[in-house]
């Protein structure tokens, strides 16, 4: 027996080798279970043969092509002008929220693209911004002039790309000034937090990072009653990725009347949702499946609702309930701390 490569000549790379490949959603899983006992690391071995097969010339996925082409074009995977990115604040004319490209700032908060965009998820970012000036935060957003963090591109293994993302953003976000970056997406912040590590002259920070510090600092306190029964799915890139496990838990517990219930598969052994590594666009159905399984799992716990902390879990676990009979809401987080404040 002897090992072989993908790019040793006895290997033909045929559509199931591409999809074998271009179906892992980096959940990271399997690395959590192989890197402990012996040293392995199978899921940077996945990326590594996505950016492989690409520089072969078998890839990107023609779905994933259009989000790469997309970033390049106008700076989000949404085809959306650059100039809409700012959109959701426009609505918050009460918060007189701050522009960073302008203005001395000490938190930058970075929705993303998924949040500036897509227009089910505008209000986590609406709703982040008037949970940080209850906080009396000292912040502000680059609205029009914020790029995508790369995520997207390097989960799908275009890093050449990436590279050209990270750079620029780098480059900008350094000479903002500021301490430290907040980000509502599980995908921007461990992107900033991993990927660009050593290079950025701040602290980043996911927002149950930030919100778990406010309540802890008792410059937010919870009021009202919320009277829910709510499960918690963990994003991989904030559990996995982060290990951020215990701020989100701890701030459902906080929130008054919320009856907080587990599922089988929690923390480092999270079930992703499906969405993640350009699943979502590459294959569809696969996100799908994975998205309904987990929602079974989390009406197996009696809870009416799902609580996350990313919006790529958020919109694929969306879709695997409506799949399934009987309601589930799935939310974010920072919804149920906005209505308990």
């Amino acid at each position: 027996l002897r090992a072989l490569t993908v790019d040793d000549p006895e290997v033909e790379i045929t559509e199931k080798l591409k999809e074998i490949v271009f179906s892992c959603t980096s959940c990271g899983h399997c690395q959590e279970n192989c890197y402990p006992i012996k040293g392995l690391e199978p899921m940077n071995v996945g990326l590594a043969l996505k950016q492989h097969l690409i520089s072969l010339g078998h890839g990107p996925l023609e779905p994933h092509s259009i989000l790469i082409k997309s970033i390049l074009n106008y700076d989000n995977p949404w085809m959306s002008p650059r100039a809409a990115r700012g959109k959701w604040a426009k609505k918050l004319k009460d918060l007189k929220i701050k522009d960073a490209s302008k203005e001395k700032v000490e938190v930058l908060y970075f929705p993303g693209c998924n949040d500036s965009y897509v227009p089910e998820l505008r209000e986590v970012s609406q709703t982040t911004a008037r949970v940080l000036a209850l906080g009396n935060v000292d912040f502000g957003i680059l609205g029009a002039k914020e790029r995508c963090c790369g995520s997207t591109a390097f989960r799908v293994g275009a890093v050449e790309m990436f590279e050209k993302y990270k750079k620029a953003n780098v480059k900008q976000l350094n000479s903002l000034g500021i301490k430290t970056l907040v980000t509502a997406c599980a995908g921007c912040y461990s992107t900033f937090a991993n990927e660009y590590t050593g290079e950025l002259d701040f602290e980043v920070l996911h927002i149950v990072e930030f919100i778990a510090r406010l309540v802890a600092e008792e410059k937010l306190t919870f009021k009202n009653e919320l009277n829910l029964k709510v499960t918690y799915h963990d994003p991989c890139h904030i559990g996995r990725y982060g290990g951020l496990y215990g701020d989100p838990r701890e701030i459902l517990k906080a929130l008054p009347g919320v009856d907080f219930r587990e599922m089988v598969r929690i923390r480092e052994y999270s079930l992703c949702c499906g969405s993640g590594g350009g699943v979502k666009t590459g294959y569809p159905e696969l996100a799908m499946d994975t998205a309904r399984m987990r929602v079974r799992e989390a009406k197996d716990t009696g809870a009416e609702t799902i609580v996350t902390c990313c919006p790529f879990c958020e919109m694929n676990l969306k879709d695997g309930a409506s799949a399934e009979p009987g309601a589930m809401q799935v939310v974010d987080l920072m919804e149920l701390v906005s209505e308990a404040l």
